[in-house]
């Protein structure tokens, strides 16, 4: 059993260590140290004496200087630092192995390792590490008591309160994730999960800064969509309106403050059963820009409150650089974005001041702007224009990643219409914007992603670093349209084992990382239906966790009343007497502490001069305490008569005690 014990020791310690190391977020070579745990349980293992109390002093002191050089020069970062200095910290322990407390000590670490896992990484991976964990630490402990207990070489099975309790930590375990108050942001006040990088959602954007992104087939975000969502998904994120040959910027960085009513972000009016409905599962980003389907009508979000620049982009900070969960309202038909660009003010209105940054062209353009003309008649209707442009690039360009630098003094956009021929969303839209502005239509860049990957099993869209876009608004008689020059590429199809693995994936971030009031709430309703009481009704936020906080205290006083005026039996009927008797030795003289062992009682009781009913009455616990099997009606009788003999022969001790007190 003793080696039992080393070895779920040695699995906790790994596993912590593993936790974090999995996340990826840490220095390799600032980790290294770890290794040494394979060496240190090693020789645990093998029953080999400890290091020297002077080597693990000296490592221990040099971990410290260490961890000072990794925080100030190596990480520049506290959390990471502390995360090294753990996997160090155990390693060094592992060679430390003498009094149980140096045990406790390692479950101590191997609990927080994991708590700063949980900050690095949120993947299903590290869940299933958790479970583990959590299993192993329970069957430690078990352990641990029943080698106390001093039974360490006796043959029982323990295997049945070992599921037993694991069951019913896991059981415990899931309650309490359940009922907690939702806590909004990291443990530490901020996120420490590695940021994917974005293109095209900052206020300047270089040229050419898309090919990059189509490569890359990270997954963005999960989108739960409802039924009535048409093809194709525009996932619409900022507007770009300048542009000087080379980037483009957006030069309307002003924005409006929107607060949240009740639990929405309202952008303008809408009917929420005609709403196009957007629930949407985000990695951790670097942009705090708002994608949905145009045209979004409202956001139902974290945070107090969201920004709106003039070209009707929303910005939401409290996302940055987090795994967030929110949903998006859209209204209108897809393939007509937002409001009137000529209204006199309203949220994302254009005024006659500004519309004109929407028809400047950087300077040196004339060759585009003839060929734009060369492409239209002068007749054609601004709608009419803006089709024949769009089928123009449609059909006379190709669709490649493969792009060089343009020759010096040449723009890309000239290159790739005059030279190569040859590009992919950026040039086809930058290509489209600057045409459309040469023949007088105020026109402009919108960033996102299109299309997705239907999960037909999570009944999702996933949303790839690769499916990243560009795309073209313009002003047709004063409505924003939507234009997509860059022709349809087919798309490689992932394998049913790679769609089935995201599924889980998806639903561990709805169902573990991003479970929310809402579906605190939704619990309580079902659980109240069958009942027909309304224990949860729709309230706020704040009314929520006040009524959470009075149940609380309601079951809190009722536990202790209970505890305080009902007679609940602590432990088994072997147990119990058990107790009993221990309690009558130690009141004896007997040197009895809480981690003697029975066989210690045992000892201590003939010590003092009590007979060999207490062996009898030590052995009969022994056999039913640990083996797991109910107490026969005949050795409850036994046992009983035998705590009875033990309280007699400690009640014939005291009087013979006082008789010889009074004698002398």
């Amino acid at each position: 059993m003793q080696q039992i014990y080393k070895i779920l020791t040695a699995f906790l310690a790994l596993t912590g260590c593993v936790s974090i190391i999995m996340s990826g977020e840490i220095n390799p070579l600032m980790s290294i140290t770890g290794i040494g745990l394979l060496f240190g349980y090693h020789r645990s293992l093998k029953n080999m004496p400890p290091a020297p109390g002077w080597a693990i002093s000296g490592l221990s002191a040099l971990t410290l200087i260490v961890f000072i050089f990794d925080y100030l020069i190596v990480s520049g970062d506290y959390f990471i630092a502390v995360a090294h200095l753990t996997i160090t910290f155990q390693a060094i322990k592992s060679f430390d192995l003498k009094e149980p407390w140096d045990n406790l000590q390692v479950y101590f670490m191997s609990l927080l390792q994991l708590i700063i896992a949980s900050e690095l990484t949120s993947s299903i991976a590290f869940g299933i590490l958790f479970v583990f964990f959590l299993v192993a630490l329970v069957n430690t402990i078990v352990f641990s008591h029943f080698i106390k207990e001093g039974v360490i070489l006796k043959k029982i099975d323990i295997r049945r309160p070992l599921i037993y309790i694991s069951s019913l930590t896991l059981l415990v375990t899931l309650i309490f994730f359940i009922s907690i108050p939702r806590v909004s942001g990291g443990l530490w006040g901020k996120s420490h999960l590695k940021r994917i990088k974005t293109a095209g959602f900052s206020e300047k954007v270089e040229f050419g800064s898309f090919g990059d992104m189509i490569l890359d087939h990270t997954i963005i975000m999960r989108v739960e969509l409802s039924s009535n969502a048409k093809e194709p998904y525009y996932w619409r994120g900022m507007t770009l309106n300048y542009f000087d040959r080379i980037s483009w910027k957006n030069i309307f960085q002003k924005r409006t403050q929107i607060y949240k009513e009740g639990n929405l972000f309202n952008i303008k009016p809408f009917k929420k059963e005609e709403a196009v409905i957007q629930s949407i599962f985000l990695e951790p980003l670097d942009t705090d820009v708002v994608f949905g389907l145009s045209e979004i009508a409202a956001v139902e979000s974290k945070g107090l409150n969201i920004f709106m620049d003039n070209a009707g982009s929303l910005f939401l900070p409290w996302k940055k650089g987090k795994r967030f969960a929110y949903v998006v309202y859209s209204i209108n038909d897809q393939n007509n974005p937002p409001s009137p660009p000529f209204s006199k003010g309203g949220k994302g209105g254009l005024s006659g001041e500004n519309i004109n940054n929407y028809l400047k062209m950087p300077s040196g353009m004339e060759k585009i702007s003839r060929l734009a003309y060369k492409i239209i008649s002068r007749k054609d209707k601004d709608i009419e224009k803006a089709i024949k442009i769009e089928n123009y690039l449609r059909n006379n360009y190709m669709y490649s990643l493969s792009t060089s630098p343009p020759p010096d003094g040449v723009s890309p956009v000239e290159d790739f219409l005059f030279n190569t021929k040859k590009g992919y969303c950026e040039h086809y839209a930058t290509s489209m914007v600057l045409m459309l502005r040469a023949v007088g239509i105020p026109a402009r860049i919108v960033t996102g992603y299109l299309g997705g990957e239907l999960n037909e099993y999570g009944n999702y869209i996933i949303v790839r670093q690769s499916n990243t876009h560009s795309w073209v608004e313009a002003a047709i008689d004063g409505v924003w349209k939507r234009f997509d020059p860059t022709p349809p590429i087919d798309v490689k199809r992932p394998s049913a084992i790679a769609l089935y693995i995201d599924m889980l994936k998806m639903k561990w971030n709805r169902y573990i990382i991003a479970f929310s009031l809402s579906d605190q709430k939704a619990i309580l309703k079902t659980f109240s239906l069958p009942l027909r009481i309304p224990l949860m009704p729709d309230v706020g936020f704040r009314k929520f966790y006040v009524i959470y906080f009075l149940l609380t205290l309601i079951v809190l006083a009722a536990i202790i009343f209970l505890l305080r005026h009902l007679k609940f039996r602590r432990y088994g009927f072997v147990t119990a007497q058990y107790i009993k008797a221990r309690k009558i030795i130690k009141n004896r003289g007997a040197k009895i502490t809480l981690s003697s062992t029975p066989s210690e009682v045992e000892k201590e009781a003939i010590k003092i001069g009590m007979s060999n009913k207490i062996s009898e009455f030590i052995k009969l616990y022994e056999e039913y305490r640990f083996s797991g099997k109910e107490i026969r009606c005949e050795d409850r009788v036994r046992y009983r008569n035998l705590i009875k003999e033990i309280r007699k022969q400690f009640k014939r001790f005291r009087l013979n005690r006082k008789v010889s007190k009074t004698n002398v």
